[in-house]
């Protein structure tokens, strides 16, 4: 099989500038480093193993990463996976 098209909706990409957004401007080439081996993470293994988070409700499923919780789905029909939204650690969202 092919491997899975992993994309990042708008909620995460509002997610990362966020983080951004929170830091210091000193400390800004750092994340900019961490969230760029998050997403590679993801990318390696949602497209590999696209079913391999856990379930969390109806199809939506949840990869943890660095102690972020990705939510995302999969497509099995377009082979694609769709990463919904990002929650950093001590978030209340569950």
């Amino acid at each position: 099989m092919k491997n899975a098209t992993v994309i990042f909706g708008p909620e995460v990409d509002a997610a990362f500038r966020a983080l951004i957004d929170y830091v210091e401007l000193d400390e800004i080439p750092a994340v900019l480093d961490f969230l760029e081996r998050i997403q590679e993470r993801l990318v390696n293994t949602l497209s590999t193993f696209p079913e391999g988070g856990n379930r969390f409700q109806g199809n939506v499923r949840m990869k943890v990463v660095e102690k972020y919780t990705f939510l995302y789905e999969y497509h099995e029909g377009s082979n694609e996976v769709h990463i919904l939204d990002m929650k950093g650690p001590g978030q209340n969202w569950r």
